[in-house]
């Protein structure tokens, strides 16, 4: 059997190749309403940033994938509270970095969704779909990977970061002259309004409390309607509103030893994947807290693991994927 190895499939058999087997080789997906949100809101985040990076409207794509998400069994109210979340996450994004391009910027887009692929022998394929390439105001070529998490990761990460490492690797063989790596951070932890007490001033709690514009836009309506004068609200102002925190990039150089090793932890990964193709055994990876909280293929997993055989009763909770509509989430495209 061909093995075909992209980003995603390479982290999962790294974790656990039963997870890798129910999801690349049984192309088991969950059915849309088991999809953790985190998921769906990062779908929607990248594809309307995208489009943004394309120069094309997104706001009618993102109400496509909400319907899309309601029609295919996703609570309603929650589909319509991430709506208006990614809106206006998407939103304050593109406002904040239309007024702070950084060196070596600015940037211009190049392309998105950039398949990069290396047949290392036969029957065995590398690949992976950079989200942007970007040059700089130099002209030189950058891989652009946007992320959205409620937790920034920090310098050491980003220096070892195994999907954007073989992103650089595949592309580099592709002949494509890649700088490095810029990591575009969209924080989803969530912002909220400063609350204005009936003396018309901030609650004590929330003058050192940090939120971005919009909200804050909110709280001075208010004060100025209790008659605040610009001294307070200017103070506050500099001291409450911190886009910067929910919007960052970083540029990271990538060593070539560094690539080498990544390569090496893939071929290792294919060698446990050919394995377990000749045996016809994908062992399982069991962890109690990544299996419990994190696997969309947990309950299965356990399930056939206390039968010693398929359970066909769990499996009917799972989509076999045979179009891109079910893995693309409604994107359109």
């Amino acid at each position: 059997m061909d093995i075909r190895l992209g980003t995603t499939g390479f982290s999962d058999a790294a974790r656990c190749l039963k997870r890798y087997e129910y999801r690349w080789v049984e192309k088991l997906v969950p059915k849309p309403r088991d999809v953790r949100p985190v998921l769906r809101r990062g779908v929607w985040i990248h594809r309307a940033l995208q489009l943004h990076d394309e120069g094309q409207p997104w706001l009618e794509e993102l109400d496509r994938m909400w319907s899309w998400a309601i029609e295919h069994g996703v609570d309603p109210e929650a589909a319509s509270t991430m709506n208006v979340e990614v809106k206006e996450l998407v939103e304050d994004y593109i406002a904040y970095w239309s007024g702070h391009e950084e060196a070596p910027g600015p940037w211009t887009t190049e392309n998105t969704e950039v398949v990069v692929e290396w047949e290392v022998r036969p029957g065995v394929v590398l690949s992976a779909t950079i989200d942007v390439l970007k040059k700089d105001a130099r002209g030189r070529l950058w891989i652009w990977e946007r992320k959205s998490t409620q937790d920034i990761p920090d310098s050491n990460w980003r220096t070892v970061d195994p999907q954007t490492m073989l992103q650089f690797m595949l592309a580099r063989h592709m002949g494509l002259d890649i700088s490095g790596i810029v990591f575009d951070y969209i924080c989803t932890r969530p912002g909220r309004v400063p609350r204005v007490t009936q003396q018309g001033k901030l609650h004590q709690s929330d003058e050192s409390m940090s939120t971005r514009g919009r909200y804050w836009a909110r709280a001075e309506q208010q004060l100025r309607k209790a008659g605040q004068g610009d001294t307070y609200i200017n103070l506050f102002r500099e001291r409450i509103v911190a886009d910067a925190q929910w919007f960052q990039r970083y540029v990271a150089l990538r060593p070539d030893d560094n690539g080498f090793l990544t390569l090496k932890d893939v071929a290792q990964v294919l060698r446990h994947i050919k394995a377990a193709q000749d045996s016809g055994y994908y062992a399982r990876s069991i962890n109690v807290l990544d299996c419990r909280l994190f696997c969309p293929y947990g309950p299965l997993c356990m399930a056939e693991y206390q039968l010693g055989r398929k359970s066909e009763a769990q499996r009917e909770e799972y989509l076999v994927l045979q179009t891109d509509d079910n893995w693309q989430m409604g994107r359109s495209g």
